[in-house]
């Protein structure tokens, strides 16, 4: 981050002092504090239970000038009673389960008209590389980024990743999600279509020539039915090969053989949202995580997904319901899952979801999530539980 933040104040030095001392009085800052229970269990297998404190606290210098710095930082702490914490996935796996303390942002931005460049340490919002967010500290990348309008109602998006900081370690390194990307790294090409009302349209392409390579296309019409009704139709579709030498194929996270299809019929009213949604992978490698986060998939629950390995087909049913309480804002959540499999390597099963998530304000959230997952073979049976609450500090 040092040299990234040189360049910056020799960036501002070319337009005099002032511009330096007005770029950190005019910068804001941010933080959330958040307390999170974990618990597993399962069958054959150890359950897990811990409790994190932790959260974030950010600092990005006045983004109005051409260049711009923003340096977040991210910690997840284990507080009272824990049983196998390195498996909720919560604190730093490098170090037996303790504490985690990351630099999860330290970027130098440059924006000019419709043009935003990064470079540094980053998070990302992509299908394939994103932060995860049902943990306490993200995932975050090392490398450049460019977004910008093209041509007119055509977004391009332009990264080279060449290190990756999963959510339990405060190393950046050559390790995704679903294996080494070595020296080449990634690069990803994606545009964003909008130029059609209701209609979005994004393409995207990451080239990993030591791994795997990814090409994704998503499809999304939305439109009012009535004045109260919104209709929503989507469609995904996800293509990886030409695997290097650090490709597993048969890889759960990702690998060199996923050929999935999904496909979503979402209706949205004031009080209450219900989508059917369907996916099938008919290659061998799954595509849970990608290269980092969790791999966007309509059949995305808590824990249960469509996305793994050896050709999963299924039906998801989500539902959720506002409910009329006098606060902020209020939310129950139904979701039913059955998965078949057609590869006998596979594991068909059936899952049931609920939460509850509860806004005092625009600070103040608790957010309850339960899931069970029912396996039709020989693997055990899994339950879940996750309990949030969170309280955020707006620009300050």
């Amino acid at each position: 981050m040092i040299k990234y933040f040189l360049i910056f104040l020799y960036s501002l030095s070319l337009f005099g002092d002032s511009k330096i001392i007005s770029a950190f009085t005019d910068g804001y800052a941010e933080a959330e504090v958040k307390l999170f229970y974990y618990d597993s269990h399962k069958e054959s297998t150890p359950d897990s239970y811990a409790t994190s404190l932790g959260g974030y606290l950010k600092y990005t210098t006045d983004s109005k000038n051409p260049f711009f710095a923003s340096l977040r930082f991210h910690t997840s702490n284990p507080v009272g009673n824990t049983l196998n914490p390195e498996l909720t996935s919560l604190f730093n796996n490098d170090n037996n389960a303790s504490a985690l303390n990351v630099v999860s942002e330290s970027f130098l931005a440059y924006q000019a008209k419709n043009r935003i460049m990064r470079v540094g340490n980053f998070m990302l919002k992509t299908p394939m590389m994103n932060v995860d967010t049902t943990r306490t500290v993200p995932w975050s990348y090392q490398g450049f980024t460019y977004t910008g309008t093209a041509i007119k109602d055509t977004k391009v998006q332009l990264n080279y990743i060449s290190a990756i900081r999963s959510h339990t370690s405060d190393a950046y390194t050559d390790e995704s999600a679903s294996g080494r990307i070595g020296k080449s790294g990634i690069t990803m090409l994606a545009l964003h279509y909008s130029g059609i009302k209701g209609l979005s349209l994004k393409g995207y392409y990451y080239y990993a020539p030591e791994l795997y390579s990814t090409f994704i296309a998503k499809a999304y019409y939305q439109f009012y039915a009535d004045k109260e009704t919104l209709l929503c139709l989507g469609a995904q579709y996800f293509n990886s090969g030409n695997g290097g030498e650090f490709a597993q194929t048969e890889s759960r996270n990702g690998g060199d053989d996923i050929n999935l299809l999904a496909l979503r019929v979402l209706l949205d009213r004031e009080d209450y949202s219900i989508s059917l949604n369907y996916s099938n992978n008919f290659g061998i490698s799954g595509i849970v995580k990608g290269y980092g986060g969790l791999a966007k998939v309509y059949t995305t629950s808590m824990v249960a997904n469509g996305r793994g390995n050896y050709k999963p087909e299924t039906w998801m049913l989500k539902s959720s319901y506002r409910l009329p309480l006098n606060t902020f804002e209020s939310e129950v959540a139904l979701t039913l899952t059955k998965t078949e499999v057609n590869d006998t390597r596979g594991n068909p099963f059936n899952a049931y979801y609920l939460h509850f998530k509860h806004y005092f304000n625009k600070e103040t959230s608790i957010y309850l999530r339960y899931e069970s997952i029912d396996f039709l073979n020989d693997k055990s049976d899994a339950s879940y539980f996750r309990a949030i609450a969170s309280y955020r500090f707006l620009a300050i």
